[in-house]
C-alpha cells in the first residue's frame, strides 16, 4: 500500500531570491549543454550548481562536483538562501499550461513524501528502463547532499478526485509560491498543515498503487540510498526519513495530465539506403509518400504531421524523414503481421500494440539492425518531443534521420505498469515536467516522518 507523509519542505527565501526564474531549471536529464551554461550564469543560487555544476555533464563523473554540490546546499541553508518550514506539510501544486494556442490545461497535484518500496511489492510501479551510469552518478550526488533536490513525478488513480478535494479544502488561503515561468507555464503551490486533513489524505492513499511517470532513475537511486543508510544506521526504525522520497503526485484520471510523443533522432548510418530500407519495411508496413520542394515544404509538413496524428487512438503509424530525401514517409503497420512478429519475440499481450515497442524492436532493432549499445548511447540516439524541431534537426545535419511517433496513452502506461512490465527507454514524455527548485527535501537520518 502507498504510505505518504507530510514533511518540512525547503524553498528559496523570496526576500533573497525574489524571482524564481533565476534559480529554477528543468529536470537534470533534459537540460542541454547551452541551457546549462545559461543557468549557471543566471544566478549563483541557480539549481544547476547543485544538480549538474559548471561544465559538468552526466558523463563528467568527478567526485569534486558532488562534494561541491553538498557544500553549496548546506551553505545556502546556513545563510538562509533556502528556508525550511517549521512544521510538516503537504504542498498542493497547480500547473496551468497550454498544449496549443487554443488549448489550455490545468494539472493538479501535490508534493509529499512517499515511503520507498521495492518494485516487487507491486505498490510502486515503474514503466521504463533505466541507465546504470545515470543512477550511479545521481547516488553520489544524493550521498553528498543528503537531500531530494527535485520531485519524482508519479500518478495514482482517483476517479472522484477525493484526495485533491480534501487537500484544497485544508490548504492555506494564499499560495506559498506563485509565479509564471519563462515558457508561460503558471505555477501555484500552497501548504496544507491541518493534521486532520493530512491524516485523511494519508488514509485515502493507502489503497492506491503509485505509477512512476517521470523520475525512474531518481526513484531507484533513492532505493539505493536507503539501503546505504540502513546499513549505516541499523538502529533507526521504519519511520526514519531515509526510508522516504519526495514526490509530486497527480491523479491520472484528471484531464490535466498530458503525454507528448518522444520522436527518435538517429545519427549517421554508414551505407544507409532509403530505397533498400523501404523495401525491407514492406513486409511489415505500407507507406505513403509526401513529396515536397522548398516552396511547398511547410504546407506538406503540416499535412504529414496531421495525418500521423490521425492514428493516435488506433496506433501502428510512424513518420519517417531522412536527410537529403525530399519526401516525408508515413509508415502504416500491417497489424496482423506486426503482431505475429512480436508474439514470436515473446512479448506479452499488453505490449503487442504499443507503438514504442513496434518502433524499437521491429523497425530499429530488426530492420535497421540497431544494437542495444546504439540505443543506449545518447550521442547516437536522441529524443525530441516536437515534430517540427525533429525535422529541423535532421535538416541542419545534426542527425541523419528521425522516426516520428504518436504519444503513448495514459491508459497504456497504466496497463503496462499494472502488469509489471517495462517499456523501452523514453517511452513517455509527461508534460509539463516537474521543475527543479520549487520545494526540496532534507534527509536527516535522525528524523522520523510524521505518519
Amino acid at each position: 500500500m502507498a504510505e505518504i507523509s507530510p514533511f518540512r519542505g525547503i524553498y528559496f527565501d523570496s526576500a533573497k531570491v525574489p524571482n524564481l526564474n533565476d534559480v529554477i531549471t528543468p529536470p537534470y536529464d533534459v537540460i542541454e549543454p547551452e541551457q546549462q551554461q545559461e543557468f549557471y550564469r543566471r544566478s549563483p543560487y541557480n539549481m544547476i550548481h547543485l544538480i549538474l555544476g559548471m561544465h559538468c555533464s552526466l558523463e563528467d563523473d568527478s567526485e569534486e562536483q558532488y562534494n561541491k554540490a553538498g557544500e553549496l546546499f548546506n551553505r545556502w541553508l546556513k545563510e538562509g538562501i533556502l528556508r525550511r518550514d517549521p512544521v510538516p506539510a503537504i504542498y498542493p501544486y497547480e500547473i496551468e499550461y497550454r498544449l496549443s494556442p487554443s488549448l489550455s490545461k490545468k494539472r493538479k497535484g501535490y508534493i509529499c513524501l512517499l515511503r520507498l518500496e521495492e518494485f516487487e511489492t507491486g505498490c510502486i510501479r515503474p514503466h521504463e528502463k533505466t541507465y546504470e551510469a545515470t543512477k550511479s552518478e545521481r547516488l553520489k550526488l544524493m550521498c553528498c547532499c543528503n537531500a531530494n533536490l527535485s520531485q519524482i513525478f508519479a500518478l495514482y488513480s482517483d476517479p472522484a478526485d477525493v484526495v485533491m478535494h480534501y487537500l484544497e479544502q485544508g490548504r492555506e488561503s494564499s499560495p506559498l509560491i506563485d509565479f509564471e515561468d519563462e515558457t508561460g507555464i503558471k505555477h501555484k503551490i500552497w501548504r496544507t498543515t491541518d493534521k486532520r486533513i493530512l491524516r485523511k489524505v494519508h488514509s485515502l492513499m493507502k489503497d492506491k498503487s503509485i505509477f512512476i511517470a517521470d523520475g525512474h532513475h531518481r526513484y531507484e537511486t533513492a532505493l539505493n540510498y536507503m539501503r546505504i543508510m540502513r546499513e549505516r544506521f541499523p538502529e533507526r526504525g521504519e519511520k526514519a526519513s531515509f526510508n522516504y522520497v519526495m514526490v509530486y503526485l497527480a491523479n491520472l484520471n484528471h484531464s490535466g495530465v498530458s503525454i507528448l510523443p518522444t520522436h527518435r533522432m538517429l545519427t549517421e548510418f554508414n551505407g544507409f539506403n532509403v530505397e533498400k530500407f523501404l523495401e525491407k519495411m514492406t513486409k511489415y508496413f505500407e507507406y505513403d509518400e509526401f513529396p515536397f520542394d522548398e516552396a511547398t515544404k511547410t504546407e506538406v509538413l503540416e499535412q504529414f504531421i496531421a495525418r500521423l496524428k490521425s492514428f493516435e487512438r488506433t496506433g501502428g503509424a510512424f513518420g519517417f524523414y531522412v536527410r537529403g530525401v525530399r519526401k516525408f514517409f508515413l509508415l502504416r503497420a500491417k497489424k496482423d503481421i506486426v503482431k505475429s512478429f512480436l508474439q514470436e519475440k515473446k512479448f506479452p499481450e499488453a505490449m503487442l500494440n504499443l507503438d514504442v515497442v513496434i518502433l524499437t524492436h521491429l523497425i530499429l532493432k530488426h530492420v535497421l539492425q540497431v544494437s542495444d549499445e546504439f540505443l543506449n548511447n545518447e550521442k547516437k540516439m536522441w529524443y525530441e518531443h516536437d515534430a517540427h524541431k525533429a525535422i529541423s534537426l535532421v535538416d541542419s545535419g545534426q542527425y541523419k534521420m528521425t522516426f516520428l511517433i504518436n504519444p503513448t496513452r495514459i491508459d497504456q502506461v497504466q496497463a503496462i505498469a499494472s502488469a509489471g512490465l517495462i517499456m523501452p527507454h523514453k517511452a513517455t514524455y509527461f508534460y509539463p515536467k516537474v521543475i527543479t527548485g520549487t520545494i526540496l527535501n532534507l534527509i536527516d537520518p535522525s528524523e522520523d516522518v510524521d505518519f
